[in-house]
């Protein structure tokens, strides 16, 4: 059972069987109308892992899809396009089951990575043609921000405060902090601006306006005109707020009248974005393509890329990390969005081998009916520090404290560094949340029928096929563990689910593994 996607690197392991982890009979259930199944046609022992999960868990050989998929467990986007996206597409119309199905489970043989884009000859033009248009938009943009830090430095002793780039930023995360960084050191020096009483108002207000030309454009201009000549009210204020808001909307509805990345009519509406938001726009748009074309960490796992089936290849970036729109947290979109697009939770139900993958099927189904018993181990390190590792660190410690309240299970929680990591040191395990030893499986763990865990750290499902694989996840599978989740390349730890919010989930009954993993 597992879950699939909050990022574009995620990967997943097993079964959507329905799963709780209280001790009796679970209740969570998705349909069997609502499941297909992803099957590879040229693998004898992925179409057994798949006819055999449809038998147990009552789903209809018709929703299984046998697709002509490379062996392996990486493919390349061309065959993950022709292959397995069109023709997926295609088997849910033809058997008008698109409106129907919330999950798809890939099963054993279908491959577990898809990698980077190879561009078209026409996609390199284009992305030579959009870096030199965001270079020559740099430049300005640099001039405009050294003019804005003088002009604030005029006008007052202390500096504008430098904002330093932060690390493992992906090319257009870093293009968008430069853009605020700008923004921020000229809304600084308006602000400064802003003190002065004519006549020194207007001569420093004409400095201003020279900069903010070239800077926003037409846009710009009529924004600074509004800031300068409406009084300090609320209501001026919120008037200010206003056209900012109108001006976004006009850059959307610019944009969004025309394919990205721009294949024809490229000097015409750069020009028109240059007139109207000026160096801005012109960057900004030109970093909107190069996201697009751009290679940077732009694998993914098959899985969590099925989530988007229903997007057209132009309506997202495959480099960096995606939004997971199913996720609690994220803001409903508005009607007639691009995000309205459905949506599809993935799950995989895969192993070492075939054999263990049909019996992870066994395992959940015996844990489904009998309850999941044993004990929960909860590995966290005793951090303090106020940073992303601390909150999850502080997320282990507080699900031991809702357990104890709220379930019968026994629950032991190391709050060090030292893991669990000595042979037999960790048995009847029901439950497993911990971190961090990089692909380095510790044998130190026995695992219930229908066990559940996972280990936080990065690439812990590089492969669950190879024999001398060291991660976790095929490890774990391999000693008995019935789901797990980790990742084929570098998540970031917040692309895992939170433990206390996962398990917490778990343990209302209501949701299965997948659901519980996309809404965390």
């Amino acid at each position: 059972m597992p879950h699939a996607g909050a990022d574009r690197v995620h990967s997943h392991v097993f079964d959507v069987s329905r799963r709780t982890v209280v001790p009796s009979p679970c209740r969570a259930e998705l349909s069997a109308s609502q499941v297909l199944i992803v099957a590879n046609a040229n693998s004898r022992d992925s179409l057994m892992v798949a006819e055999h999960y449809a038998t147990r868990r009552g789903i209809p050989f018709q929703q299984i899809v046998r697709l002509d998929l490379p062996s392996g467990e990486t493919m390349n986007r061309a065959d993950y396009a022709r292959r397995l996206v069109l023709p997926l597409r295609q088997a849910l119309q033809k058997n008008r089951l698109q409106h129907s199905i919330r999950v798809l489970v890939t099963v054993y043989g279908v491959p577990l990575r898809v990698e980077s884009p190879n561009l078209t000859s026409e996609e390199e033009r284009v992305r030579r043609d959009a870096n030199g248009r965001l270079d020559v938009a740099r430049s300005q943009l640099e001039d405009v921000e050294r003019r804005a830090r003088d002009l604030a430095a005029q006008l007052e002793s202390n500096p504008v405060p430098a904002k330093t780039m932060e690390e493992r930023l992906t090319a257009y995360e870093r293009h968008a902090m430069f853009l605020l960084r700008v923004d921020d050191t000229l809304q600084e020096s308006i602000k400064r601006t802003k003190q002065l009483n004519p006549p020194a108002l207007d001569q420093w207000y004409s400095r201003l306006e020279a900069m903010v030309r070239p800077y926003q454009g037409s846009a710009g201009i009529a924004q600074l005109h509004h800031t300068f000549h409406q009084g300090e009210q609320a209501s001026d204020r919120d008037g200010e707020a206003q056209i900012r808001a109108q001006y976004a909307e006009g850059m959307q509805l610019l944009l969004g009248s025309v394919e990205l990345p721009i294949r024809s009519g490229r000097t015409e509406l750069y020009q028109q974005v240059e007139d109207l938001y000026g160096a801005y726009g012109v960057f900004g748009l030109a970093a909107m393509e190069l996201k697009l074309l751009s290679a940077e960490y732009a694998d993914a796992s098959v899985d969590s890329e099925l989530t988007l089936l229903w997007w057209d290849r132009n309506m997202y970036g495959v480099a960096g990390r995606q939004v997971n729109p199913l996720y609690h947290g994220v803001k409903k979109p508005p009607r007639g969005s691009r995000r309205e697009i459905p949506l599809l939770m993935v799950s995989r139900l895969d192993g070492p081998n075939g054999n263990v993958a049909m019996h992870l099927v066994d395992q959940s189904m015996e844990a489904e009916q009998q309850g999941l018993s044993g004990t929960i181990y909860l590995d966290a390190r005793g951090l303090t520090q106020s940073d992303t590792y601390n909150h999850y660190d502080q997320s282990l410690r507080d699900l031991d404290t809702f357990l104890t309240q709220h379930t019968t299970y026994r629950t032991l929680l190391e709050n060090t560094e030292v893991r669990f990591h000595h042979p037999g040191e960790a048995p009847d395990v029901a439950l497993y949340v911990g971190w961090y030893r990089l692909r380095h499986y510790e044998d130190a763990f026995t695992f219930r029928p229908g066990a559940i865990g996972y280990h936080m750290a990065s690439a812990e499902a590089v492969s669950i096929h190879t024999a001398t694989e060291s991660g976790w996840c095929k490890n774990a599978l391999e000693r008995g563990i019935a789901a797990t989740l980790g990742s084929i390349g570098e998540p970031y730890l917040d692309a895992f689910p939170e433990p206390l919010e996962f398990v917490a989930l778990l343990t209302t009954g209501q949701y299965s593994l997948v659901e519980a993993y996309y809404l965390t």
